[in-house]
């Protein structure tokens, strides 16, 4: 079954590799629901599943933050994804709206690792593949990024990290590393509260800090209300590196 499993998820990401395009800057749904896909919340341990697992979700949100940057000019988004997990093991698919002031009308992602739980700790080990559509002719921003996350709970607070690399960072040539820190805070069952503190650098030397506080809140197991407040070091480069207020709710499936 795994043999086969990730026989699917290898040929998914390696059939996406000529075409894909990724933004400038990002990610962890950090601690958005949007496609951040890295930190892990402060839930409990999934049961071991018989067979594969098949979850899928919509988000809308006011504004769509990838590391502390607007990803949509500071405008609304919608977020949909897919993701069947079998054991430890998962693949993922989303899709998104952004807007560059250029074609480019959506963001694509493509995902796949080995979380396993090993003494209460939980572990995240993956592959991200960011695409676009429309982008514009001659561009090449192709983007892949490699993630290891950790995560304990320690009775109601949970904290975590996550560090994510890539080669060529979003088709400049040059390695990227992204790095963050989150500590979430359980109130009850149904409200927690979160904040996060994230580095992006960049060999060029193009880089910033990050950081997000908000509460999320669980009206029932499949609909989800996030309420977060996002800022960077970096306002001298643009209003999408500014100071946002974003809302999101998700619905899970």
């Amino acid at each position: 079954m795994r043999i086969v499993f990730w026989g699917a998820a290898t040929a998914m990401l390696w059939l996406a590799c000529p075409k894909a395009r990724a933004a400038s800057l990002d990610t962890t749904q950090e601690t958005s629901p949007m496609p951040e896909l890295a930190l892990p919340q402060a839930t409990p341990a999934p049961a071991v599943s018989m067979g594969p697992l098949f979850t899928y979700s919509v988000t809308a949100a006011s504004n769509y933050i990838f590391r502390g940057v607007s990803q949509t000019e500071n405008r609304p988004a919608i977020f949909g994804a897919a993701r069947v997990t079998d054991d430890q093991f998962y693949v993922g698919v989303g899709i998104e709206n952004v807007d560059f002031h250029n074609s480019t009308s959506a963001e694509y992602d493509l995902s796949a690792g080995w979380a396993p739980v090993v003494l209460g700790t939980k572990f995240d080990f993956g592959v991200i593949r960011y695409g676009y559509i429309g982008e514009p002719d001659h561009t090449h921003i192709d983007t892949v990024d490699y993630k290891a996350a950790v995560s304990h709970d320690f009775g109601p607070v949970t904290v975590g990290g996550v560090v994510y690399y890539t080669a060529n960072f979003f088709g400049n040539g040059h390695d990227g590393v992204y790095y963050a820190g989150r500590v979430t805070y359980r109130v009850i069952k149904s409200l927690s509260v979160s904040g996060a503190l994230g580095r992006q650098t960049v060999s060029d030397g193009i880089n910033h800090t990050t950081w997000n506080a908000g509460l999320d809140y669980s009206f029932t197991k499949n609909i989800a209300l996030d309420a977060r407040y996002y800022d960077t070091n970096a306002h001298s480069l643009g209003d999408t590196y500014g100071s946002h207020y974003v809302a999101a709710i998700k619905f899970s499936f």
